[in-house]
């Protein structure tokens, strides 16, 4: 992929967006839960199923900062973090449209997951095809 500040930049907000809710929520589970309104307390099942995303996210929160640095990476950064936001933005859609209206934060949540998944995969075809051109295959 081409380099690009605000390719950079959003990667890096991205990131650090994703390291503060996966790193919150997997040390702290029952009181990020309690700040949507959600009472996890006591349920050792669910705060195991939240710790186990949060990891995952924590995790892609990695690979989306150190794409913003590693040129190799950036590719793969940006893919993975853009599908990150538009398939929990998506769940959160489902679940509003199949359950009802949750929180305010919770749908809060929700667009800001749409605006940076969106704009996550404008950036990722801009600077993906501009890159195209230059791509060749290399023998292993």
């Amino acid at each position: 992929m081409k380099n690009s500040k605000v390719l950079k930049t959003f990667l890096i907000i991205s990131g650090l967006l994703l390291t503060f809710i996966g790193g919150t929520t997997l040390m702290m589970p029952v009181e990020m839960k309690a700040g949507a309104g959600i009472d996890i307390a006591g349920n050792i099942s669910v705060i195991n199923d939240v710790r186990a995303s949060s990891a995952l996210i924590l995790a892609i929160a990695i690979l989306t900062i150190i794409g913003a640095f590693k040129k190799n990476l950036t590719y793969t950064s940006s893919l993975v973090s853009f599908l990150l936001f538009l398939s929990i933005g998506a769940g959160r859609l489902l679940s509003i449209l199949q359950d009802g209206m949750p929180v305010d934060g919770l749908v809060k949540a929700t667009g800001l997951e749409f605006i940076l998944g969106i704009t996550g995969a404008i950036l990722f075809t801009i600077y993906r095809e501009k890159n195209q051109t230059n791509f060749t295959f290399k023998k292993i």
